[in-house]
């Protein structure tokens, strides 16, 4: 912001007549022009501050209570090994199998719970998921998906 206010005093000499009279108009726009800029680069600013905090900050537990806990299992199994083979037929509604990290998760028992809808889980099933789950999932979501685990992928 300093830096445009630097500029502020050779805005007003280029804009000094050679008659020794000032455009005003010119110099309101100038003016106007800058603090419009300044106080932009200012919001901007603490825009971008508050969005660094905000993702920092720890979300709030997900309630998995009632229905939905009933049907997770308590532990996640992991020393199942399934090959992508096996896994690849687990792609319905009814039956929904997803690898993230190379862990295999039965997402069937949380698909009518999921807030993106039962869609966004089975248009992966059967397939590795890791990429467009790390991109949009939380620490929450981690949890959930630990109870869900199966197993893991057979190494090849």
């Amino acid at each position: 912001m300093s830096s445009l206010l630097a500029i502020l005093p050779t805005a007003v000499s280029a804009l000094t007549s050679n008659d020794g009279t000032d455009s005003t108009s010119m110099l309101t726009v100038a003016a106007v022009t800058c603090c419009a800029v300044a106080g932009g680069a200012y919001v901007l600013k603490q825009y971008s501050a508050k969005t660094v905090k905000v993702e920092e900050e720890e979300e709030p537990a997900e309630d998995v209570s009632g229905e939905i806990e009933a049907k997770l299992p308590k532990e996640p199994i992991t020393d199942k090994e399934y090959t992508l083979e096996e896994i690849a037929k687990h792609n319905k509604d009814d039956d929904c199998w997803i690898v993230v990290e190379g862990k295999v998760y039965n997402a069937s028992p949380y698909m009518s719970n999921h807030p993106g809808g039962a869609y966004a889980i089975v248009q992966f099933g059967g397939e590795d998921a890791t990429e467009d789950y790390k991109e949009i999932h939380s620490k929450t979501a981690d949890k959930i998906l630990a109870r869900l685990q199966i197993g893991v992928v057979a190494k090849a």
